[in-house]
C-alpha cells in the first residue's frame, strides 16, 4: 500500500475501488483498518481513500504545537488529495475524525463534495453538568494513554462486550496506538471549536450517532443542527464508533446517503 511523501513527512494510504471518491478519517488513535469492513464494502462502488493521519498508524511523526495540529493534519490530507488527481470528495469522519472533518470543510471548503460526522461534536463548550463532568473527566485522565496497553485493554473488552466487531478493532487499536502523540491529539480536539463557524458550510452533510450516551447524542445534536443542509440520524443499540457498532446499519446510511447527493 502506498506511501506519500509531503509538507516533510510520509503519510500512509489506502485507494481502492473506483468511482467518485470517499475519504474515511479514523478516530483517535486508531489508523485505516477501523474501516475495513466499509473498505470492503465501498470499493465496489467509489473510490475509497483511507489515509492514516500524521501521528497515527504508519505515517510520520507528530511534533509542533498543539493548536496548529488539526491545521497541519488537514494540510497533509489536502494535499494527498491533489496529488492523486482528486478534485472534490465526500469525507467521511468518525469521532476524531468527524472534528477533522469539520476543521476541513472550513479550511477547505472547495475539496469537500458532502461530509458525513459520526459519533463527534462540533466543541467542548459547557451546557450542563454532563457535559461538565465529560470534560472533567477527559483532563483528568489524559496521562492514562501512557498506560501500559496491557491494563486498557481489559476494559475495552468489558466496555464492547456486545459489539464483538467494535471490540476486535478497538483491542487492536489500543494495542498498536502511539501514545504521546494520541494525547497531543486529545488536547487538540478538547480546544476544538467549530460549531459556531459551520452555519456557512453549503455542501450537504450526514451526521450519524450512536445512542449508547445522552450527552454524546446532545454535542451532535449541537454541532450537525448549525449546518444548513443536513441530517442527523440516530442509531440504537450503538455506540463510538458507529461504523463498527452497527456495520450493516451504517453501511446502509451512508450509502442512501450517497445515493441521495448523487455521488
Amino acid at each position: 500500500m502506498p506511501i506519500a511523501s509531503i509538507n516533510n513527512t510520509q503519510i500512509f494510504y489506502v485507494d481502492e475501488g473506483e468511482g467518485t471518491p470517499i475519504v474515511f478519517i479514523h478516530g483517535l488513535g486508531a489508523s485505516h483498518t477501523m474501516f475495513e469492513p466499509q473498505i470492503e464494502t465501498f470499493s465496489k462502488t467509489h473510490r475509497v481513500i483511507c489515509p492514516d493521519t500524521r501521528g497515527n498508524g504508519k505515517s510520520g511523526k507528530l511534533t509542533g504545537p498543539v493548536k496548529s495540529i488539526l491545521d497541519r493534519q488537514n494540510d497533509d490530507i489536502a494535499t494527498l488529495l491533489k496529488s492523486l488527481g482528486i478534485e472534490k470528495a465526500v469525507f467521511c469522519g468518525v469521532s476524531y475524525g468527524g472534528v477533522f472533518t469539520y476543521h476541513f470543510v472550513l479550511r477547505y471548503p472547495e475539496l469537500v463534495e458532502a461530509m458525513v460526522i459520526v459519533d463527534s461534536f462540533g466543541d467542548t463548550k459547557i451546557v450542563g453538568p454532563k457535559e461538565f463532568f465529560l470534560m472533567a473527566s477527559q483532563y483528568a485522565t489524559i496521562w492514562a494513554y501512557y498506560l501500559p496497553s496491557s491494563w486498557m485493554v481489559s476494559p475495552i473488552k468489558a466496555q464492547y462486550k456486545k459489539w464483538p466487531l467494535a471490540q476486535k478493532h478497538l483491542v487492536n487499536i489500543v494495542r498498536n496506538m502511539r501514545k504521546h502523540e494520541v494525547m497531543l491529539q486529545r488536547l487538540a480536539i478538547n480546544n476544538a471549536n467549530h460549531t459556531d463557524y459551520l452555519m456557512g458550510v453549503n455542501c450537504p452533510t450526514l451526521g450519524i450517532v450512536g445512542n449508547g450516551t445522552k450527552v454524546g447524542v446532545k454535542y451532535m445534536e449541537r454541532s450537525i443542527g448549525v449546518v444548513p443542509d443536513s441530517e442527523l440520524k440516530i442509531v440504537e443499540n450503538s455506540f463510538d464508533p458507529t461504523n463498527l457498532c452497527q456495520r450493516e446499519k451504517f453501511d446502509e446510511l451512508l450509502y442512501d446517503f450517497l445515493v441521495q447527493i448523487g455521488w
